[in-house]
């Protein structure tokens, strides 16, 4: 094989492993399993089996954790849209919503065939298993095996043995920083996020593989595009399905290689078509969060308090959120890897440059949701919602790619090197090669065996599953799970229960299916949802004629599909203490507090507008009387 590794034109070609001249076949060939075909398959089995090993292992291992539901801001939201696909089917797997509206369902429609394909197979799986185990799936198996794959890209032009080496390192390496996929798990949780991301880098792949396609002449040809185009598509659908706004991390990523390798013509023609995405999404928010002042930037987001310093979030983007020692050797590699992918890049200095810029934008986005305000960081940061959470998963996808380019770099400028002076360059290569493969091998294991800051979100998730809560306010103790478990014997099947879900109520849908009005912490009045709104200001009237016709006649999405259901009986209203600390951070917290007037409560129980049904005492423990009523909808 000769020194150059690709032509002039930017063509990936893998290497084979010939035999270099001035050596003997016997000597040069080494074992006979490196000439094997097999060799880079097997590595990448062993790399991303390891990887889901090192992901399983971190995973809780407590009873509750796997029979109990994730207690945080976001999860009961995915438990009632897997309940709701379970109770009405795939017909309403595009209005998960409590509203009725599109919220992607890729996730809990994989929970949801998980759990149907366990039941035909006589095994019962509950909604939190099931979750725990699209989760580890996504977590374990899909992210590293995507990263590998668009690693690949990359290094694909290295000599077979060294590829197997990176095959087996990468995954592992993409496993190791808790920002994705261990922090999606708790943050939120933000599940259907973290599976989008986690599914991004076979979409990233299958873009640089169709921009060869189209750029490359060797590679142009009808049916090379169309099979490239049509992978892209397919890809594309699947990943806006586990949630759209990944697209804009898509942006981050392939704008540059776009920019940098296509023609003129495309690029506008992409311009264009992303302009015009942007105004429809921009109309779609406007739509569907009305009332907000959108022409004023300044103004989004004026609850946003910066979580971290400027110079602790540019640590973050630089050690890959890595503490201690891993987070040192990280930020090094990180330095070496921005000067070796421009300076040593050869014939592929766009892809050097591309994958630099990205890791910079990456940088700014995440720097701009953690540490900076004004409106320039607000349109920077609006598409992840302005919190550091979602623009920390991009920090693993820019730095991994980011360092293989940079390995497969040094390993063949070394190469290149050593011929100049030796006329013998594989003989004297592997001398350069094999401490840059280590460096990354030992920078994968300290990342992986020193990290403390994982192990934090390992506890923190562990925790976020127990009922043991020193605040007895918080969103669901031992005494709100009896609660609600006796609730659950009280009242009839697809009995309308109304109460505050901020005080932990919204658990009752969760936990076993009760047919709750609020069965999330926001069910948004936009679309069908008009009756939230409703029953909150009927109940904040005092009228008990409104009172009655409108709760008595509300009517929550969760029964109103699907398969025919008896005319409902009775309507609840359930008080069970102040709203959750954990929780007070929600923007419109203030529109239920009707629910928690108990001048309002105890008049409309004297004029028999609705009757306690259970009391569950202990008034002075919890802040506010629980007790169940029924409303006299006669």
């Amino acid at each position: 094989m000769t020194s150059q590794t690709v032509d002039s034109v930017d063509v990936v070609v893998p290497a084979e492993p010939d035999v270099p001249s001035g050596t003997s076949g016997s000597h040069a060939a080494g074992p006979r399993f490196l000439e094997s075909a097999w060799l880079v398959p097997l590595a990448s089995v062993a790399g991303v089996a390891m990887a889901f090993g090192l992901v399983v292992a971190w995973f809780p291992k407590t009873w509750e954790m796997w029979n109990m539901p994730i207690q945080a801001i976001d999860a009961p939201s995915h438990y009632y849209f897997i309940r709701k696909l379970l109770r009405d089917g795939l017909s309403v797997a595009f209005e998960l919503n409590p509203n009725d509206s599109f919220y992607p369902p890729l996730f809990h429609l994989m929970v949801y065939c998980l759990i149907k394909v366990a039941g035909f197979f006589g095994c019962t799986v509950n909604i939190f298993t099931g979750l725990n185990l699209v989760w580890i799936f996504a977590s374990g198996l899909l992210f590293p095996a995507g990263m590998l794959l668009w690693c690949s890209y990359f290094f694909s032009d290295l000599p077979r043995h060294y590829r197997a080496v990176l095959s087996v390192i990468v995954p592992i390496l993409s496993v190791a920083s808790a920002a994705h996929p261990y922090w999606m798990l708790d943050a939120g949780p933000l599940i259907a996020y973290g599976l989008a991301t986690s599914l991004l880098p076979f979409l990233l792949y299958a873009g640089l593989r169709l921009i060869d396609a189209l750029t490359i002449p060797a590679q142009r040809s009808k049916r090379n595009v169309l099979f490239w185009g049509l992978v892209n598509l397919a890809l594309g659908l699947i990943v806006l399905l586990a949630h759209p706004r990944i697209a804009f991390t898509y942006l981050v990523f392939m704008a540059f290689f776009i920019i940098l390798k296509m023609p003129l013509k495309f690029i506008a023609s992409a311009a264009v078509c992303g302009c015009v995405a942007v105004v429809c999404f921009a109309f779609y928010v406007m739509h569907r969060d009305h009332g907000k002042d959108y022409l004023h930037p300044s103004r989004w987001f004026h609850t946003f308090r910066p979580t971290r310093g400027v110079m602790e979030s540019v640590c973050v983007v630089m050690t890959d959120y890595l503490p201690g020692v891993a987070g040192w050797v990280m930020a090094a590699c990180i330095c070496v890897a921005l000067v070796t992918s421009l300076l040593l890049s050869g014939s592929r200095f766009k892809d050097g440059l591309s994958l630099v810029l990205s890791f910079l934008l990456t940088g700014i986005v995440f720097v701009c949701s953690a540490a900076l305000q004004g409106p320039i960081a607000n349109i920077l940061t609006a598409a992840w919602y302005r919190g550091e959470t979602r623009p920390l998963t991009m920090i693993p996808l820019a730095i991994v790619p980011l360092l293989s380019f940079a390995c497969r770099c040094l390993i063949l400028a070394a190469g290149s090197h050593t011929r100049q002076k030796t006329g013998n360059g594989y003989a004297c290569n592997r001398y350069w090669a094999w401490p840059v493969l280590v460096v990354l091998l030992v920078l994968a294991l300290l990342g992986n065996l020193l990290n403390p800051v994982r192990h934090d979100v390992s506890k923190l998730a562990e925790d976020n599953t127990s009922l043991k809560k020193v605040d007895q306010r918080e969103q669901l103790t031992e005494d709100k799970f009896q609660a609600l478990t006796r609730i659950r014997d009280v009242v009839e099947p697809d009995a309308l229960i109304i109460s505050d879900p901020l005080n932990g109520s919204m658990y009752g849908m969760t936990l076993y299916g009760l047919n709750m009005l609020y069965p999330v912490y926001n069910p948004m009045d936009s679309k069908n949802g008009k009756v939230f709104s409703q029953v909150e200001q009927a109940f904040g009237s005092g009228d008990s004629s409104r009172f009655k016709t409108t709760l008595c006649s509300a009517e929550s999405s969760y029964v109103s599909h699907g398969r025919e259901r008896s005319k409902r009986e009775h309507t609840y209203f359930l008080t069970m203490g102040p709203q959750s600390p954990s929780l007070e951070l929600f923007t419109y917290k203030d529109q239920y507090y009707p629910f928690h007037d108990s001048n309002l409560i105890e008049q409309y129980e004297q004029r028999g507008d609705m009757a306690r049904v259970v009391d569950f005492g202990n008034a002075e423990k919890h802040g506010e009387e629980w007790v169940l009523y029924r409303l006299n909808c006669s």
